[in-house]
């Protein structure tokens, strides 16, 4: 018996932002992208889930940037992680 294995490896794309959150314009670029490629409803569903949860969390870390530059770290603290 013998056994033959292989990988087939892909593209990767990682984007990075410099103390900010992404945009709204970065997340739907990176969506579309993944929803181009989808098979299913149900694979859509996922992507656009975790897609407007980025936005919101990018939301959060702008607010928090913002907070914390003006001086109001407790306030950023609520905000959370």
């Amino acid at each position: 018996m013998s056994f033959m294995g292989g990988a087939q490896l892909g593209q990767v794309f990682v984007q990075t932002t410099d103390n900010r959150g992404y945009t709204p314009e970065e997340i739907a670029e990176r969506a579309t992208a993944r929803i181009l490629r989808a098979q299913t409803s149900e694979e859509i569903n996922r992507v656009l889930i975790k897609y407007l949860q980025e936005a919101q969390e990018s939301e959060r870390m702008n607010a928090r940037r913002k907070l914390i530059e003006n001086g109001f770290n407790d306030a950023a603290v609520r905000l959370g992680d």
